[in-house]
């Protein structure tokens, strides 16, 4: 009697299924509210995206050639 049954391993695996599809919701429903911008926050107009990206530069935290590339993504977003 000390043996598993086929009944007995059909139970773990299916409560083997549940905890992983827990497991895979919880980190589904955290990166998704990770994307989301934060209420109360609004988005930066290419204004404001210019001038963070003139501070990143001066600050010496971004190359003249990720600055140039930023910039132009910026502007041909206008």
């Amino acid at each position: 009697m000390g043996m598993f049954s086929i009944w007995h391993l059909l139970i773990l695996l299916i409560a083997g299924l549940f905890f992983a599809g827990g497991v895979a919701l919880v980190v589904w429903l955290c990166t998704r509210a990770a994307g989301k911008p934060r209420p109360g926050s609004a988005p930066l107009g290419p204004q404001q995206r210019l001038q963070q990206l003139e501070e990143l530069r001066g600050k010496g935290l971004i190359s003249e050639a990720e600055y140039q590339q930023q910039r132009s993504a910026i502007l041909s977003g206008i």
